[in-house]
């Protein structure tokens, strides 16, 4: 099942609908480089609120390597989402245009919506089957950060969406 065949079969709850205004005025970019571990402790230390998100997104770039992950529910109160994921070439590059997207949104859509659907036009996306959302900003980027482990510097970067 696609992300979007999903969604068509779903509704937005009231709650999510609101937060997802409130999140359009609160969006938020946290970067952290070092060593995998050192990023790892830095990412563990985010508020584990981060990921009770909607949308959050982790990019990671390492010696020869970058990629990028998409969090998402459907609505708050799901227990499940689904991982986006890609392989990136330059994450600086696309944390500009990610940062663009949500400054030219200006806080009227939502802007989980709006950086998937750009990511998506331009990209050749893999969305996981709906999963356990994570719980923790360790259960969340932990995995993702250990494919690093062999790395010598890597840059991290979450973006808190909606």
């Amino acid at each position: 099942m696609t992300t979007e065949s999903a969604r068509a079969s779903q509704h937005l709850t009231e709650a999510t609908t609101k937060a997802c205004k409130a999140a359009a005025w609160d969006c938020q970019s946290h970067e952290f480089m070092g060593s995998p571990e050192t990023v790892m402790t830095n990412l563990v230390g985010l508020p584990d609120e981060l990921v009770a998100r909607r949308v959050y997104m982790l990019m990671v770039q390492g010696d020869s390597r970058c990629e990028a992950r998409v969090f998402e529910r459907f609505n708050l109160d799901d227990a499940e989402g689904t991982v986006s994921s890609w392989s990136e070439t330059d994450v600086p590059k696309l944390v500009t245009q990610i940062t663009e997207v949500l400054v030219a949104n200006r806080g009227v859509h939502c802007p989980g919506e709006q950086v998937r659907a750009t990511l998506e036009t331009e990209r050749e996306v893999h969305v996981s089957a709906p999963a356990p959302a994570p719980r923790t900003a360790a259960e969340a980027f932990g995995p993702i950060v250990d494919g690093f482990r062999d790395d010598k510097f890597v840059r991290a970067t979450v973006m808190v969406l909606c």
